[in-house]
């Protein structure tokens, strides 16, 4: 009788210990799993961070060949991320300025281009007017009619002997030139082939608004 009661008392305690133990090891199984996973966020955070130091680097270091649109979409995609690093936020400052500074001479590029071809414009149009006026005797219907263009023509210039200097040429060593001849000659030129096919290149003006030498160049 008293081993029976013996046998009873020790088994709850037995109970006891496993139970213990089920919850000491299910506990630390908990504490296991929750490190593991701040060890795996940890790194998976590394990686971004050196990825995006690599990326930005790159940028940095690009010679002109990644065009400024490219530039700015990894950079958006980077800051989209929110890493919250030292080195990735300096060097997003420096990537931002890069960027800044290749979008301003783009701009001042795109700005000069404009001009240039605003004044090649005004280069091609300047001297219309004369070339109006060779065209009007060239393309006269009589005589008469080129005779009163010739005359007309004439009123802008110093002289019926102003120079005309015809450019058959350009290079970088010089200007080559057709064989001199007057505005006079040159008129009646154009009244007996009836053809004009040379443009204003340049002209010198008088004091008077004459033209006193006129340059010009096959169209």
């Amino acid at each position: 009788m008293k081993k029976t009661f013996y046998v009873t008392k020790i088994i709850p305690r037995v109970f006891l210990l496993l139970l213990i133990g089920m919850i000491a090891f299910g506990s630390g199984g908990c504490k296991s799993k929750k490190k593991l996973a701040q060890e795996a966020a940890a790194m998976e955070y590394a990686d971004k961070v050196e990825k995006a130091i690599a990326e930005l680097t790159a940028i940095l270091n690009d010679d002109g060949t990644m065009p400024v649109s490219e530039k700015e979409r990894r950079l958006n995609n980077i800051k989209s991320q929110n890493l919250n690093d030292t080195r990735v936020n300096d060097l997003i400052a420096q990537v931002e300025a890069k960027i800044a500074a290749e979008k301003e001479a783009l701009r001042l590029k795109e700005e000069e281009e404009k001009e240039r071809k605003k004044q090649q414009a005004e280069e091609q149009t300047r001297y219309f007017y004369i070339e109006e006026y060779f065209s009007q005797i060239a393309n006269a219907q009589s005589v008469d009619e080129a005779n009163a263009r010739i005359s007309e023509t004439k009123k802008l210039f110093a002289s019926d002997d102003v120079p005309v200097l015809i450019i058959i040429s350009k290079t970088a060593d010089g200007v080559d030139y057709d064989k001199p001849t007057t505005l006079d000659k040159y008129l009646n030129y154009l009244k007996d082939t009836k053809k004009s096919l040379n443009n204003v290149e340049d002209v010198k003006i008088d004091g008077y608004g004459q033209i006193t030498v006129i340059e010009l160049i096959k169209k």
